[in-house]
């Protein structure tokens, strides 16, 4: 068996990383920048909240609710692309003619847009299930929007194309298809386990390995895994960049396709860099 030890942990995960628990508002220094924001996913004012917590992709940021930059930034993507402005959550209008499907969304937006969409949200581990690699042909061309959260980073790399492809195939023409993942720049996507064939993960000593036999019939074992937290297939397959994104979504159908660097501090979203923020893709 040949032993290949897994040493590429995510660089961009790792700068994206939030502390084991986010700091207080309160416990920060007074001397340190602070801003007010409304949340547009709770719809509630934050006052004196330090910046670099509001600027954290992963923070939970609102007092209130606990959203992340990453998380208001999604729903002010899909704000824009439904209704052409930025809106808070709580002012959607509720229109149930207007479905919409999320993948492992957070329940702190998801339980709303069940309550203003025809909206589900779905699991790959869990009902309502979702497998974004071979999708139901009852779901093909019915929704307006999609949203995908830091979950095709999770994806073996044999199913990637298909569930590119699997995402237009949800949409409507005028769909539009919501997404985030951790992603460098520029560069080229890093698969760390490139030969991704009939594989498992097994738990020894405490420690988990990833272990894979190739196409090939050759065994891998991987260890120094990533993993992200959560429920079912949460293990990091790759580390994406922006030109490789957009040049997979270009061939799996979206007639377009860029990464939204959005400044709206009136809702606390406020992006320090241009890598990692959310994709729009539309039909």
């Amino acid at each position: 068996m040949i032993l290949s030890l897994h040493r590429m942990a995510s660089a961009v995960k790792r700068r994206l990383k939030p502390p084991a628990a986010a700091p207080s508002p309160a416990a920060a220094p007074a001397d340190v920048p602070r801003v007010d924001f409304v949340c547009n996913v709770c719809g509630n004012l934050n006052q004196g909240v330090p910046l670099d917590q509001v600027q954290n992709r992963e923070v939970q940021s609102c007092r209130h609710c606990g959203s992340s930059l990453r998380m208001r930034s999604v729903m002010y993507a899909l704000s824009v692309e439904l209704f052409g402005k930025p809106m808070p959550l709580p002012s959607f209008p509720v229109d149930k003619s207007l479905a919409g499907i999320g993948m492992s969304d957070w329940d702190g937006y998801a339980k709303t847009l069940g309550e203003k969409f025809a909206y589900t949200n779905t699991y790959y581990h869990a009902e309502p299930r979702l497998d974004i690699t071979r999708i139901p042909d009852e779901a093909v061309g019915r929704h307006r929007f999609l949203i995908s959260s830091d979950v095709f980073e999770h994806i073996p790399g044999f199913a990637l194309d298909s569930a590119f492809a699997n995402a237009r195939r949800l949409l409507r023409p005028d769909g539009a298809f919501i997404f985030t993942v951790p992603f460098f720049k520029s560069g080229e996507t890093r698969e760390h386990f490139p030969r991704l064939h009939d594989f498992r993960i097994v738990e020894t000593g405490g420690k988990r390995f990833l272990y894979n036999k190739t196409v090939d019939g050759e065994e891998e074992i991987f260890g120094d895994l990533v993993f992200h937290g959560g429920e079912g297939m949460t293990l990091e397959m790759r580390v994406f960049t922006e030109p490789d994104l957009l040049r997979r979504l270009a061939l799996a159908g979206f007639s377009s396709a860029r990464a939204r660097v959005d400044h709206a501090p009136e809702f606390g979203i406020q992006w320090p860099m241009d890598w990692a923020v959310p994709i729009v893709a539309r039909a």
